[in-house]
């Protein structure tokens, strides 16, 4: 048991090491983010040495621990831009919090509406948290795993994507602001760009991310109990 989870950390490691190169050799390309490109050379290799995708999360266990722990440090640089933002805080709270209880209570009106199974609302509705903290929230009520990592994935690949674009239609040119909305709709995979785009920012993309995982949190305890 142990040499498998061993090789399965080492494999995890290895996918995103490469994941890497290749973000590099696309000159940073949003399509190329390491995130995505390691959860796709992931499933290539369990399909090639015929894992179930499954079991290979249940080795990997010590990676989520650590971004468990990873998440909770996140609160230094999250105080240390709650200091920077001076007048801003005030204006980009508020619309931190509208914009998670939008997208909470969008997907559970949405499956409301539409008649969609709870197990499987209830896996979409924390889709713009972090993955630690979205999986977590979903274990406790039951919901769909598999679906709940999906939702996730394209939240941060799409919210990357349309976020840039949307700000300057908007007339958004503050770049601590774009920096902040890049964490708060695109989480983990958001602050990839942002880095990448804003580098001297970058505490302001780990605030948005941070704030919108803690509201979302919040609210889907309560609503998703």
């Amino acid at each position: 048991m142990m040499l498998e989870q061993t090789a399965a950390l080492l494999l995890a490691c290895l996918c995103y090491v490469v994941s890497r190169g290749v973000f590099r050799l696309s000159q940073r390309h949003v399509l190329a983010l390491p995130v995505f490109v390691s959860v796709l050379l992931v499933l290539i290799a369990c399909a090639v040495f015929g894992l179930e995708p499954s079991d290979f999360s249940v080795r990997t266990q010590t990676l989520r621990t650590a971004m468990d722990v990873a998440v909770v440090a996140m609160a230094v640089p999250l105080h240390q831009a709650c200091k920077r933002l001076g007048p801003l805080l005030p204006s980009m709270f508020l619309g931190l919090l509208l914009a998670s209880v939008v997208s909470v209570l969008g997907v559970l009106a949405a499956g409301w509406m539409l008649k969609v199974p709870w197990h499987i609302t209830s896996a979409v509705a924390p889709k713009a948290a972090t993955m630690p903290v979205a999986l977590s929230l979903t274990q406790s009520v039951g919901a769909d795993q598999t679906l709940a990592v999906t939702a996730v994935l394209l939240t941060g690949v799409f919210g990357t994507l349309l976020t840039p674009p949307l700000l300057r239609r908007l007339g958004v040119q503050d770049e601590r602001v774009q920096a902040f909305v890049l964490g708060v709709s695109a989480h983990a995979i958001g602050l990839v760009r942002a880095q990448a785009e804003y580098p001297d920012h970058l505490d302001l993309a780990v605030a948005g991310m941070c704030g919108n995982a803690l509201v979302t949190t919040v609210l889907c305890s309560f609503l998703l109990s």
